[in-house]
């Protein structure tokens, strides 16, 4: 491949960043349709449809295809001319149905569809279509689906089938399965050796115990509701735990698979979000969510005694009770110390408060703002208030006191205050006159919230409270912008504000420092006050997907709470940049609903040229979280 002609492409195209190993070059592709993205990823049903534009570098005839979210598929052959090309959906596509909201999945190729052209010939983008009044578009989540319907009915009698078989047979042969190497020209769900190649390898949902009889819990797992950490091939001998206990059979089926609480707490956030916004899909996951959630409630411990398990050394971590224990194998058992992810020494997520607290408790409040009559109400406050006990009074070692006298959550890891903060809120929109016991008396769950973001502004307008950590910052952002919707005539609302806006400006006006990239996304801060995509070290430079999705929650919050068109704009850069508007030329938010762990900058010329099959929960759940909030700030939703 001419490199010197893919950097032109870079820099005509503002190129952006990247990450991950094993990486080959990156092909250039004839065709290309993010210009259609110029004019935003998000778009209204407006008579006239949606335009659709793109070139084609040899000139050749294009062929252009749009798959909605419902797995139906229209296309068209616009002509070209001047090497550009035109047409509109759905005005030029035969058969195509009035526009409505929903996703427009949008390819085009001068070649033959898929297959080996794929790499060369075809380029990809993600529409966003809004619909009217209330009405958002759905999002496919075939990547975390059970293929179990409202009704009970499985696989390929579930409703949900024919629209995933669709959307997941058109990924497994396109541009983005190409590049990262898992293609298969010819794939059908509806065949059992390709709905089990799913199964085995892009599924996060755990199949091997669907079908077992539950009315019996399997030890600690009291619901079938459980997605894996990542789907079965993943887990090997550096997440060791073998299913006949020698840790000789390296045979990748020797690992059992697991789950972090933190995943099926960020999953089920992005659930309840969708019960809000697309009530009719919610039929398809209601069950699974309800699982989901009865598995969380049983991950938290419930006994005074320290769960923690001493290290070699003597080293301890203090978790009693309301803390939430690191995860759960598919078997029941817990996952601790020295086991499964944690098998590795170096992987210490459970140490210093760890990254499961805040999170688990951000998903209950979600739950009970989402279904504050549900069945599960009562459960779900107890366990808010064990979790809001434990992390704010009983988990003094993971805590710090504010020069107001306020208590800041798990200070060691930056954000995570954050994630407490946001489950708060919601607890609180959904039941503003809950109290809860904390201890010292009886507390409101306003003033528990209001002390929550006061702790907040008070640490990041300190003056040495802020981090150099991008998800931290933007998870900060979005907290603290949900208190200005929460309470916005709180008497300290106007300097929460200004706190909130003078970090987020600072951020965004932060310049990359690696090579040539010009990216709207966020890297770390420099200590000189620039921005590096080296995350780590001796790392190649890449694009963190995940912290994009928080940034986009952040940016929405903000736009909504402040007004501040700048903080949209960005937005709206940020999701181009996932829905196609990247060097790539491939929709990171893809048709099974998963959105990759990086992309990268193999070869360190200052343009994304590698990206990989390592879909990844968090970003999965993040960035969709994200999108959601998007939408619901441009309709003005939470403007208060």
């Amino acid at each position: 491949m001419n490199r010197n002609w893919f950097k032109g492409l870079c820099a005509l195209l503002l190129a952006l960043p990247g990450g991950e190993t094993d990486a080959r070059p990156l092909p250039s592709t004839s065709v290309s349709v993010r210009e259609t993205l110029a004019e935003g990823a998000v778009r209204f049903p407006t008579a006239t449809g949606v335009e659709i534009k793109g070139r084609s570098g040899a000139g050749l005839p294009v062929h252009v295809r749009v798959t909605t979210s419902g797995g139906v598929t229209h296309h068209s052959r616009p002509q070209v001319q001047g090497g550009a090309f035109s047409c509109r959906y759905p005005a030029d596509f035969e058969g195509a149905p009035p526009l409505s909201a929903g996703l427009l999945y949008v390819d085009v190729t001068d070649a033959e569809w898929d297959g080996a052209a794929a790499r060369e010939h075809q380029a990809e983008i993600l529409l966003v279509v809004r619909g009217t009044g209330e009405s958002v578009p759905d999002l496919p989540l075939g990547f975390l689906e059970d293929f179990v319907d409202a009704a009970g009915n499985k696989d390929s009698r579930s409703r949900q089938w024919n629209r995933h078989r669709a959307l997941i047979n058109q990924f497994m042969k396109g541009r983005a399965a190409g590049l990262m190497g898992i293609q298969k020209p010819v794939f059908d769900l509806a065949q059992e050796a390709d709905f089990q190649w799913f199964k085995q390898n892009a599924a996060l949902y755990d199949f091997e115990h669907r079908d077992r009889d539950w009315t019996l819990p399997l030890g600690n797992r009291v619901s079938r509701g459980f997605w894996q950490a990542m789907w079965n091939g993943w887990f090997n001998s550096s997440n060791d735990h073998p299913w006949d206990g020698d840790p000789a059979n390296r045979a990748p089926s020797n690992y059992r698979p697991y789950t972090f609480a933190n995943d099926l707490a960020d999953l089920l956030i992005l659930l309840q979000m969708v019960r809000a916004e697309v009530p009719e899909q919610w039929e398809e996951k209601r069950g699974l969510a309800g699982e989901v959630l009865e598995n969380l409630l049983a991950l938290q411990h419930r006994s005074p005694e320290n769960f923690a398990l001493k290290e070699p050394g003597g080293r301890q971590e203090f978790y009693t009770a309301g803390a939430f224990r690191y995860g759960l194998f598919e078997t029941g058992e817990w996952l601790v110390e020295g086991r499964g992810w944690f098998a590795n020494p170096g992987f210490r997520d459970f140490e210093r408060g760890g990254v499961f607290n805040g999170r688990c408790l951000w998903a209950l409040g979600e739950c009970l703002l989402r279904e504050p009559d549900g069945p599960r109400r009562a459960a779900i406050r107890e366990a808010l208030a064990l979790g809001l006990r434990f992390c704010l009074k009983d988990a003094r070692k993971y805590l710090k006191e504010t020069p107001g006298g306020r208590v800041l959550w798990n200070p060691t890891t930056p954000g995570e205050h954050a994630y407490l903060l946001l489950g708060t809120l919601a607890a609180y929109r959904a039941q503003p006159d809950l109290e809860f016991d904390l201890g010292s008396g009886v507390v409101s769950l306003r003033r528990i919230a209001l002390d929550g973001v006061e702790a907040l502004a008070e640490s990041i307008g300190s003056g040495n409270g802020r981090t150099r950590y991008s998800n931290a910052t933007a998870m900060n952002l979005a907290a603290l912008a949900e208190g200005l919707l929460v309470f916005p005539r709180d008497p300290e609302a106007s300097r929460w504000r200004e706190v909130a806006v003078r970090e987020a400006d600072y951020w965004i006006g932060l310049k990359a420092l690696d090579a040539s990239w010009t990216t709207p996304m966020f890297g770390h801060m420099t200590a000189g006050g620039g921005m590096t995509f080296v995350l780590g070290k001796g790392e190649r430079p890449h694009v963190s997907l995940y912290v994009g999705g928080h940034w986009l929650h952040a940016l929405s919050n903000l736009y909504a709470a402040t007004g501040e068109v700048r903080y949209k704009e960005r937005a709206e850069q940020v999701l181009g940049y996932y829905c196609g508007a990247n060097p790539l030329s491939v929709r990171l938010i893809n048709e099974i609903g998963a959105v990759y762990n990086r992309v990268s900058d193999e070869d360190g010329d200052g343009c994304e040229d590698a990206i990989h099959w390592n879909a990844y929960p968090e970003s999965t759940a993040f960035v969709q979280i994200g999108l959601l909030h998007f939408l619901e700030a441009l309709r003005g939703k939470r403007v208060q």
